[in-house]
């Protein structure tokens, strides 16, 4: 388990199956992620799922929990790789309720606190269509900067769409959220291993 100031991260489990399948069959949600709905059945999203859980090592999928709402979203990461000190992020808020009142933020410090201190990460990316202001807006309040754009990188809807590249490195999250032993200017929540 991962807590932040207000949510807690817990792993996916098999009986998240029908939360993820309500967000994934949701197409303004997967417009976000400029996803168009494919038909997926229970038992194919249940494999995948855990192929996922196979590769902690590399990859770590959760759910994002509030304490007025129970499960809101899911975050992760992907693509550890340890000798470059790096990995790739994602999240999605489905419940509409918590759209806009900082738990998206808040669970990104969360897992960023994990990957840069309990893994031992130096830089963290992730990529974020070019008109989801309201994604940039929480990235750029955790502490993520453009690094650049990949032009055209998405065929979404009948037209081409940009990714923005945004990374963040411990120094940087350190500076703003509190280092492993300093004091940050807000407290620190726990870290365990999931």
């Amino acid at each position: 388990m991962i807590a932040g100031e207000r949510i807690r991260l817990r792993p996916i489990g098999e009986g998240d199956l029908p939360l993820l399948r309500a967000w994934l069959d949701d197409a303004e949600l997967m417009r976000h992620w400029a996803r168009p709905m494919q038909p997926v059945s229970d038992g194919e999203l249940a494999a995948d799922l855990r192929g996922r859980f196979a590769r902690f090592d590399e990859a770590g999928y959760f759910i994002i929990e509030a304490p007025e709402f129970g499960p809101i979203g899911c975050i992760e990461f992907e693509r550890l790789d340890p000798q470059a000190g790096a990995a790739e992020v994602m999240i999605l808020i489905g419940d509409r309720r918590a759209w806009g009142q900082g738990y998206g933020a808040d669970a990104m410090v969360a897992l960023l606190r994990y990957l840069f201190h309990a893994r031992n990460l130096h830089r963290v990316a992730l990529t974020v269509l070019a008109w989801n202001k309201r994604a940039i807006r929480s990235y750029r309040k955790v502490g993520f900067v453009h690094e650049g754009t990949l032009r055209d990188d998405v065929y979404y809807d009948g037209a081409y769409h940009d990714h923005l590249v945004m990374g963040i490195l411990r120094p940087e999250f350190d500076a703003r959220w509190g280092g492993p032993t300093s004091a940050p200017d807000r407290p620190a929540p726990p870290v365990q291993d999931a």
